[in-house]
């Protein structure tokens, strides 16, 4: 779903918010083809009834902040149980260089 769905979505219904490993937020399934749907958002993502763009994420998203490596992109988005995608790359550059 697009943000805008999402956010029109959640005028009416409480967020899809879930369990998604050691905290909370919204996951689906990694989706190349559709790029620019959110498939990830995380717990500290939500503000109110309402998500803005910068803390949602798409398959793009995730593409752009690996520079285009796609596997990395995916074992990104695969490994992240409630942090933003920066921060757990950032964790992922420290341990590794």
């Amino acid at each position: 779903m697009t943000l805008r769905d999402f956010n029109v979505y959640n005028r009416f219904k409480t967020m899809p918010y879930q369990w998604i490993g050691q905290g909370y937020g919204y996951k689906t399934e990694w989706n190349p083809k559709h790029p620019d749907d959110i498939i990830y958002i995380p717990e500290y993502g939500y503000e109110g009834n309402k998500v803005e763009r910068e803390n949602a994420y798409s398959y793009t998203d995730f593409v752009k902040l690996c520079d285009g490596n796609i596997h990395l992109a995916e074992n990104l988005f695969n490994s992240l149980d409630w942090q933003f995608p920066e921060s757990l790359l950032d964790e992922w550059d420290d341990e590794y260089l």
